[in-house]
């Protein structure tokens, strides 16, 4: 270790010198404090400072303020000092001093305090390493990620130059994890942290140019998301070489637990310009184009453009407004009702939110619920929505005294949430509706990809007498074999084979399939998007059980549907010039 001593005195110099040396350190001496602090500012310079009380210029306690105080790097100080007061002792702590020895000091206690002094700055070193390192790869993470980014755009900004970044996501990497464990998958991640290191460090990844003083970093900041900092580049020709090297490094398969493994990346590119931006605006654009390239194909990389860039800006700022909303709770439940074909009676509704959003008024869910899906909003909103539908279905019950159902809708994030089934249960018992009452619509892509795991909550949730639907059937990915080993109450067919029956004959003969199987395996059958009346009675005809569609209304609010049934009337869609009047078997 290299120790710098700084001691006017050169009889005390040379004594202190003499031991550590003895002891195998390297020792810098000087006789001033200006000196000192010259010397433990250098980048390379010494770690621990052994710092006389009394120096010209500048005393050791000041120069131990100076460099504790800059920051910059981390000095493990000791005072040597021939007052013992304790008020001289506080002084000298106050000024950042970790330890000290009273002169004249003894050399078996002076190298017991440098050994004490190595120790803590091993432990501090590795306490700093753990904190700014991927604990499995031994990368960067994101914090490091970040910090040298910043260091980066400074520099660029006050000197000019190049830098570039690239955002890799390993295609599919969760498929993967999942059929080979995960201890093969940490073993996976490793390889390909190598991999991407000696990408960047090759020769031939990048230009000449690019690799004079070259400051590339490589970090992991996700399950399977690595960072790529090229510093400096000439152009965005030195990122996509290094891209295209990446891509061709994987195209070598992984061996791993006797087992062979071909992975692709998708990589997005960014790379900074004269504009004043701020650093972490280049990791938000190469994600961007990292998803750009991925919706492209797997094993493929983009480079952001101003489109690009404006867009993820503009996504930014509205993933703010979400979380805003959500905490505000910007949001109203509409409702669309559902009517049984067998006797036209009201079944009850399917709860649909809307985001009340105080400068643009009305938006849909289609604009907003992918980015709640996205960010995780999805679960508290899901649940908001849930606990309002119970709440209000419960309120129309009593006042009308009717036996209404309601239909909500819900995301596999709710369902990978461990308190799903409490959740639910929860919000019946606060509103007071009956557990039968409640309708709880699940994707196709939900049901049937995700089957085994979550089959046990939905057992659990028939066993509680909540209903069960598969909502949008026809559009995935169906295996008949999970389908009648799911405990489902109901199939929704959905609105594009409704819109499509009319014209084309396939769409037809989908529906009509969809009601046989339905019925087959003792569910009802719901349409969904039913717009006129001649769908309704080849609906009927084939025995489906209820629809809903703009034919009998489109989603309304709680205060519309409350006037509807206080009417008894059902409002239809637009303008109409009539209203249909119900009769008193429609509000049971």
């Amino acid at each position: 270790m290299k120790i710098i001593l700084a001691d006017d005195d050169p009889i005390s110099r040379r004594l202190v010198q003499r031991v550590l040396q003895t002891a195998g350190y390297d020792v810098l001496c000087t006789k001033d404090g200006r000196h000192a602090l010259e010397l433990l500012r250098a980048e390379h310079g010494p770690c621990l400072a052994i710092l006389d009380w009394n120096m010209p210029e500048i005393d050791g306690p000041s120069v131990c303020r100076a460099i504790k105080e800059s920051g910059d790097r981390n000095v493990y100080v000791i005072l040597l000092t021939s007052r013992e007061s304790m008020q001289d002792l506080v002084k000298g702590f106050s000024s950042g001093a970790d330890d000290y020895l009273i002169k004249p000091t003894h050399p078996e206690e002076l190298k017991a305090r440098v050994r004490a002094g190595e120790r803590i700055l091993l432990l501090q070193h590795t306490l700093m390493y753990e904190a700014r390192h991927d604990s499995l790869t031994k990368l960067a993470n994101r914090k490091h990620f970040i910090e040298q980014l910043e260091r980066t755009a400074t520099r660029t900004r006050q000197h000019g130059g190049r830098f570039a970044v690239l955002f890799v996501d390993i295609d599919r990497f969760k498929t993967i994890n999942d059929s080979i464990g995960h201890l093969a998958g940490d073993e996976l991640i490793c390889g390909l942290a190598e991999r991407l290191t000696r990408c960047v460090r090759s020769t031939t990844a990048i230009g000449q140019v690019a690799l004079k003083n070259g400051n590339d970093t490589v970090a992991r900041i996700g399950g399977d998301e690595f960072v790529i900092l090229l510093d400096p580049v000439a152009g965005v020709e030195d990122a996509t070489r290094v891209a295209e090297r990446i891509h061709e490094e994987l195209k070598k398969p992984f061996k791993i637990a006797d087992e062979t493994f071909a992975v692709t990346a998708s990589i997005g590119i960014s790379v900074n310009t004269d504009e004043s931006r701020e650093p972490k605006d280049l990791l938000l654009d190469a994600d961007t184009a990292m998803y750009q390239a991925k919706a492209a194909g797997h094993g493929r990389y983009r480079v952001c453009d101003s489109r690009m860039h404006h867009a993820a800006v503009d996504r930014l700022a509205f993933e703010g407004d979400l979380r805003r909303a959500v905490e505000l709770k910007q949001f109203e439940v509409f409702y669309q009702p559902i009517v049984s074909l067998m006797d036209e009676h009201l079944e009850g509704f399917e709860a649909l939110v809307r985001w009340n959003h105080p400068e643009v008024g009305i938006i849909t869910p289609n604009k907003f619920i992918p980015l709640a899906e996205d960010t995780g909003l999805i679960v508290p909103l899901g649940e908001w929505v849930l606990r309002e539908a119970c709440r209000q279905t419960q309120l129309w019950n009593e006042q009308f005294h009717t036996d209404l159902k309601i239909a909500v809708n819900v995301s596999a994030k709710q369902f990978a949430k461990g308190n799903f089934l409490s959740m639910v249960l929860r919000a019946l018992d606060n509103a007071g509706l009956a557990n039968d009452r409640l309708t709880l619509e699940l994707t196709e892509s939900l049901t049937m990809v995700n089957a085994d795991r979550i089959m046990p909550v939905l057992n659990q949730l028939r066993a509680n007498d909540v209903c069960l639907s598969c909502d949008d059937f026809g559009t995935g990915f169906s295996s008949l074999s999970y389908l009648h080993r799911l405990p489902l109450n109901t199939l929704k067919i959905d609105r594009s084979f409704i819109a499509q029956s009319t014209t084309l004959p396939e769409a037809k003969g989908i529906v009509e399939a969809i009601v046989t199987l339905g019925h087959k395996l003792h569910m009802d059958v719901v349409a969904e998007g039913v717009e006129d009346a001649g769908q309704i009675t080849w609906l009927k005809s084939l025995g489906c059980d209820s629809a809903q569609g703009y034919l009998f209304a489109e989603p309304i609010s709680a205060e519309e549907v409350h006037k509807a049934l206080e009417g008894k009337k059902f409002i239809l869609a637009g303008n109409p010039k009539t209203e249909l009047e119900l009769e008193t078997a429609w509000i049971q």
